[in-house]
């Protein structure tokens, strides 16, 4: 379940909640007041009516003792043997059950010397009339009178044709009354049907009623149901309305973190020229961007950094973001092996061309040997035995010139191979003479500028057999590739490094491209074995070759 939908969730049913208890607590608090409100109005009618009552029974009385004794018969005397109680003193009593058609009658009795002196019949017709006012008691609501038999006195709403001596009213409410328990509220009436009753018990004289004003609780429940089903539609619609502003508000959340979603994907496949998201209205969506981009530069970093690595650029700069960032401490722990092994390697290399070089340089010094003490005397001895030989003298001439011009170039190789002034009077005065050589044999204008010292001079063995063989090779660069007519040598030792400068006027030629019998890889395996540097400015009338060899190496 994604973000959105569970923002949605959390929000409706919070919303849910809080309008379901809000809904209904108004409900409940108004169905409280109500119930209050319809209770004291039926307590207030039926305070109301029983007052009336009182009053008219009250009234009737008074009349009733301002007559003549024995001035009233309008009764069967035997008729008042069937009452369930004694009439033994002056009083209103209740002649209900006497009635010949059930409805409420009244007795008015006047006893003296225990014999009745006047007796009025009243009807209950001034009372029911009274019971009647029903205003503000709806359709449902009734007034009614019990008896402490439990029988109506009044006539029923309910039942208008049915007497109401033959109705029974044993209900709580009535018990209430009679136990003067007054608690109003919601009981069951006569019908065993639900109603707010207020009822209160009457006592007025030999009369024991309980008088109860009531309401169907189905009338009174009615505007709440109305207002139970506004609230379920309000309830609704708040849902519903949430439910949409919750879609449309979350796609602010959702859809930058879906963004992100789609953006982190993309890098962990390795694309990391993704655009991270734009602002939102959200800080802590901002914070997350914010820190998403700055995952993306360190990881473009890293990347960039393990590409130059990757490529053997070993002189980039990277530093990791803390001692927690593993990637970035292991990339740079990675190219320190890679430099430790590259300089392991090189160093290994320049210990393989220095063996190399200095096996050619040991294996040329021998041959040169060889050719000095080897083949010159034979070739001088050679030459003495043509000198003493008796034949032609033109024929004999010629064989001198053939045997000196092969000691000549005899000598030329074993300069070229180990000058023996180079051991003796160092690489300043072995190339004046190389140059003057190469001047002798070509049409070159080479010009020499020694600035060696020649007292304390830090040039050992190995410089000056190197810097001889590089001088040599630029020569015979210059003339077999460059085709150049005009060189110039500089050599000047300072204090702490010499410096060779080299100029001819050829026709320039690429460092990078030439062929290995130009000598130029010689002449950079040279310079890198003497930890020297060397600089190539190669182009048509002016080419320059720059050569530093610091005197501290050993």
């Amino acid at each position: 379940m994604n973000i959105r939908t569970w923002i949605i969730i959390i929000i409706n049913s919070l919303l849910f909640v809080v309008v379901i208890s809000l809904s209904t607590s108004f409900y409940n608090q108004f169905e409280k007041t109500l119930d209050e409100k319809i209770l004291s109005q039926l307590s207030s009618i039926e305070r109301l009516k029983r007052v009336q009552i009182e009053k008219y029974l009250d009234s009737e009385w008074y009349h009733f003792t301002e007559i003549r004794e024995d001035s009233l018969h309008n009764i069967d005397l035997d008729d008042l043997k069937k009452l369930p109680f004694t009439i033994d003193k002056t009083g209103m009593y209740d002649f209900t059950s006497i009635s010949k058609n059930g409805s409420l009658t009244l007795g008015f009795v006047k006893i003296k010397n225990k014999a009745i002196t006047s007796l009025k019949i009243i009807p209950g017709d001034n009372i029911q009339q009274i019971l009647l006012e029903r205003t503000g008691m709806g359709k449902s609501g009734e007034t009614y009178l019990v008896g402490t038999d439990y029988k109506l006195r009044s006539a029923s709403r309910f039942f208008p044709n049915k007497p109401p001596f033959k109705i029974e009213a044993n209900t709580k409410s009535v018990k209430n009354a009679f136990n003067n328990v007054l608690k109003n509220g919601i009981y069951k009436d006569y019908r065993d049907i639900p109603v707010y009753s207020a009822y209160h018990r009457i006592d007025i004289s030999n009369i024991h009623w309980a008088i109860l004003s009531e309401m169907d609780v189905t009338e009174v429940m009615l505007p709440l149901q109305a207002m139970k089903m506004k609230l379920l539609l309000i309830a609704c619609s708040i849902l519903i309305i949430a439910l949409l502003l919750g879609i449309y508000f979350t796609q602010f959340i959702s859809t930058p973190l879906k963004t992100m979603e789609t953006q982190l994907l993309a890098m962990t496949e390795g694309n990391y020229n993704v655009s991270i998201g734009r602002k939102t209205h959200f800080k802590e969506i901002n914070d997350i961007l914010k820190a998403l981009n700055s995952l993306k530069k360190s990881l473009t970093r890293a990347i960039t950094f393990s590409q130059e690595v990757g490529e053997m650029k070993l002189d980039s700069n990277y530093r990791p973001k803390s001692e927690a960032d593993v990637l970035g401490n292991s990339l740079v722990k990675m190219k320190d092996k890679l430099v430790e092994y590259q300089h392991k390697v090189a160093q290994a290399n320049t210990n393989k061309k220095r063996i190399l070089i200095e096996g050619q340089e040991t294996e040329r010094k021998r041959l040169a040997q060889e050719l000095h003490d080897g083949i010159g005397p034979l070739l001088t001895s050679l030459r003495f035995f043509v000198e003493n030989m008796e034949i032609d003298i033109e024929e004999k001439e010629k064989m001198k010139s053939l045997i000196d011009h092969t000691i000549a170039e005899i000598r030329r190789m074993t300069y070229a191979l180990m000058p023996p002034s180079l051991i003796d009077f160092g690489v300043g005065e072995t190339l004046k003479t190389f140059v003057k050589l190469i001047k002798n044999t070509t049409n070159l204008d080479i010009d020499f500028n020694n600035s060696i010292k020649n007292k304390h001079s830090k040039i050992n063995t190995n410089i000056a057999i190197s810097v001889f063989r590089i001088s040599q090779e630029l020569i015979n660069n210059s003339v077999k590739h460059a085709q150049a007519e005009k060189i110039r040598i500089s050599i000047t030792e300072f204090d702490d490094y010499l410096s060779i400068f080299y100029f001819d006027d050829g026709i320039g030629y690429d460092t990078e491209t030439v062929n290995l019998g130009s000598g130029i890889i010689n002449i950079k395996e040279r310079v890198e074995i003497l930890n020297g540097s060397i600089t190539f400015e190669c182009e048509p009338q002016n080419s320059n070759v720059e050569i530093e060899i610091p005197l501290t190496h050993e």
